[in-house]
């Protein structure tokens, strides 16, 4: 798990988030793929592509005994994220 900056195809600014790689063992194992969460973005971008900066590495990838925990610390990857992405501006 990654703190990340991304930039959106088209667009010059970029944006903060937090980035998962690996193969998402909680929920099914699957090949490797890059899954990253823009923060304060809603807009459909499906289908563009997406600059990804890995700017500081938060924690290897590990399988939670539940959706319910997962999502927990997926709350603290983010909110670690943006305390390093603020620092790091």
């Amino acid at each position: 798990v990654y703190a990340v900056r991304a930039r959106i195809e088209g667009e010059k600014a970029w944006r903060d988030g937090v980035a998962n790689f690996g193969r998402t063992p909680t929920t099914g194992l699957r090949d490797p793929l890059l899954e990253s969460h823009i923060f304060d973005f809603s807009g459909d971008i499906y289908g563009k592509r997406l600059e990804v900066q890995l700017v500081a590495y938060l924690r290897p990838e590990h399988k939670f005994p539940s959706l319910d925990a997962m999502v927990e610390q997926m709350h603290r990857d983010a909110a670690q994220a943006k305390e390093i992405l603020a620092r790091s501006a």
